[in-house]
């Protein structure tokens, strides 16, 4: 009887207390500024403020555009690595700073990355997003 009532206890507290992802690749998130030295390869090059541009940084694609984003706590952040043919920027001047949100198709995989950004951003990040 002990045990039930234990258990009972546990579930209710588990539901309450349900581990979600504030930092969810499939919600809009503020993308943080490149820090010079802590990009994934050291070619790889920065595109304005806040993205990387790769071309060893993934086997899927020829180049790979990447940004950081989440937690600042040490071991916490994230990282948005994806084709560079994924992306859709769209400029929004409120949007400072630019944000990222995945969009999944019904299987789970990533149908895009909606970055949206201020005009002034998206023009010193161009190199990374031609095809605009």
């Amino acid at each position: 009887m002990r045990s039930a009532i234990v258990a009972a206890v546990w579930l209710a507290l588990a539901s309450g207390m349900a581990q979600t992802d504030e930092y969810a690749r499939e919600k809009e998130n503020a993308i943080h500024k490149t820090v010079p030295g802590k990009q994934l390869y050291k070619e790889d090059t920065a595109c304005g403020s806040y993205f990387w541009r790769s071309e060893k940084a993934t086997k899927i694609s020829p180049v790979a555009v990447y940004y950081f984003f989440g937690s600042t706590e040490y071991g916490q952040g994230k990282l948005g690595l994806y084709p560079r043919g994924r992306y859709h920027v769209i400029v929004n001047e409120e949007k400072d700073p630019p944000t990222a949100q995945v969009i999944l198709n019904q299987r789970g995989g990533v149908d895009e990355v909606r970055i949206q950004m201020t005009s002034r951003e998206y023009e010193t990040a161009r190199e990374c997003f031609p095809n605009q």
